[in-house]
Parts: C-alpha cells; structure tokens; sequence
C-alpha cells in the first residue's frame, strides 16, 4: 500500500519555512508557495502499537581497492587528457590564477561528473524540500540548503523546477551544493553570469577557486605513503585528519618521516580500509583541503591518484 502524500504546502513545517524566508530576504510569497505546492511529500505514518521498527543494519565500509577501481579507469584517465587538451587555455588560466595544478581540477571533474557528462537526473528543487521536511536525519542541514538553492536561482535568473542533479542535491560540472555555487561560483569566462550547468569554464575556474578559498598551498605536496608500526597506527585515521602536529613533534614520537620533509611542516596521518590491513599514509595540508569537497578520505586519494596518472599521460602525449 503506498503512503499518502500532499502538497508540501499544506504542512505546516513547509508553510512556516516559506514565511521565514520570505521576511528575511523580501521573496514572492504567492510564487514561493505555487512551486511548493508542485512538490508531494509523504504523510508520516503513526507506528502500530506494540510494534517497533528494526534499526538498519549498518553498511559495510567499501574497502579502498574497491573504491579506487570505481575512478582510476582507462576510460576516466584517457577522457581526462581529452578534457585537459581541449580546455588548455582555461585550465592553464585557472592553474595561474589561484595555483591549483591542472591536473587536480581536472580530476575532480572527472570524479564528479565524468567531465560533465553526467551530472545528475534529480530534480534538485523535489530533492532538497523532500530531505528537508522528510525523515532524513540531516534536516537542518537541507534546509539551509534549501534556502540557498533558492537565493541561487534568484540571483542566477534560473528557474527552480527545471534543475536536476544528483540524488543529494548537488549541481552542474563540478557538483556544487548550493551554498557552494553562491560562495565559490565564479564567471570564469566574464560573460556576465555564472554558468556551471553548461559551461566547462565556468567550472573549471570555480573549483579553482574553491580550493583556493580554502587555503590550498601552491603547489604543495598531497600524500605519501608511510608504514606506521603496530604502536603508531593509532595515529592515523579513517576519518579525516587535519595536519596539526608539524614533522618535529613525530619525529620526536618516533615516527620514522622522510628525511627531505622540514621539522616545521605539520602533517597528519590516515588510513584507508581494506579486508585485511588498512592502507596508511602521510598527508599533508593539501590533501586535507582535498577532503573540504568530499569529507571521505579515499574521495580525497582517488582524486589525488587520479590527477597523477592524467597528468602523466598528458606529458606523454606532448612527446
């Protein structure tokens, strides 16, 4: 038996929401409430007394060899050179502007969107109302969301309704949230708006600048791999890790580091899941930054993995 659903507008959480945003940035009631109306949302259903429901099994953690193999592809890696060749002055601009390597932004877009040829089927207006008001556990987080997917269709000239992306609400090229394309946005090719739903340069320069933005160092190191001791492994994480404690302090930990690494450069330590030992390695500030786009570790090594072998292949194609 299917649930009932209703017009979102005649849920109060929704009705107090459109009235918050309209007083505080000065929206059209009437037109707010008319595309709400267009969204359906379930009805919550009462749980039969007696009767509790099972909680979900937790899903196992996808190991490392097999996330990697979803990304570093021959597909992925030759479309990526194709992409680098056909975009070189932009991603050369973009590479001299904000001192992000060509090779990360273009790993990114291969990661997100396989260059922009698949950016998602999701109506993102439906997506963000249903994470919103349903019984998703992040609710405030889609609301805020929601909000700002709103103040970026106004401010874009976009109409709401007609955005799709993916099945949690990110958009375009490089896959921005909304709060995102607000802050990191930017016209890169100085036609006058910013166009990451079709315009490879647009994306291009905003993902530069959103590593930029968050403090990427130019052209620093990303990773090494490291073998830690069974004494050392509580140091690295699964989560991610943000370098704190500079190469000093680990040397004075006993942690065996390269010697070419300075005392003064703060490092941090990772590990990455596999059946049997996990993977460890030594990252520095920039793979932390990797990790402000995607917060999962292994998106941060695919990404970085990924960006080295287009970049080889690239060099080898100018010969």
């Amino acid at each position: 038996m299917n649930a009932k659903t209703l017009p979102a507008t005649q849920f109060q959480s929704v009705q107090k929401f459109i009235d918050k945003i309209v007083k505080e940035h000065n929206f059209n009631k009437d037109e707010l409430s008319l595309i709400f109306s267009q969204i359906k949302l379930k009805v919550a259903e009462k749980p039969k007394k007696g009767k509790k429901s099972k909680p979900k099994a937790p899903r196992p953690t996808m190991t490392w060899n097999k996330y990697k193999s979803l990304f570093l592809t021959d597909e992925r890696i030759n479309n990526g050179v194709k992409f680098w060749q056909s975009n070189l002055t932009t991603i050369n601009r973009a590479q001299k502007k904000y001192n992000v390597p060509a090779e990360i932004i273009v790993a990114i877009l291969g990661i997100e969107t396989s260059y922009g040829n698949k950016k998602g089927t999701h109506p993102t207006f439906k997506t963000l109302v249903e994470r919103s008001f349903g019984n998703y556990r992040r609710r405030n987080f889609y609301k805020k969301e929601l909000q700002s997917f709103l103040l970026m269709t106004r401010e874009n000239t976009l109409p709401p309704l007609s955005i799709k992306g993916s099945y949690a609400g990110a958009m375009g090229y490089p896959q921005f949230i909304a709060s995102s394309y607000r802050h990191y946005a930017v016209d890169f090719n100085q036609d006058g708006k910013i166009d990451l739903f079709s315009d490879p340069i647009d994306a291009i320069g905003s993902i530069a600048n959103y590593f930029d933005k968050h403090q990427w160092h130019d052209f620093g190191e990303i990773a090494r791999p490291i073998s830690l001791s069974s004494a050392h492994l509580k140091y690295a994480k699964r989560s991610t890790n943000k370098p704190k404690k500079n190469t000093q302090y680990w040397r004075n930990k006993g942690l065996s580091i390269d010697p070419d690494i300075p005392n003064k450069t703060k490092l941090a330590f990772i590990r990455l899941p596999q059946q049997k030992i996990d993977e460890t390695w030594l990252t520095f500030w920039n793979f932390y930054v990797l990790t402000r786009y995607n917060h999962d570790n292994r998106y941060a090594m695919a990404a970085y993995k990924l960006s080295k072998k287009i970049k080889q292949q690239f060099n080898q194609n100018k010969y």
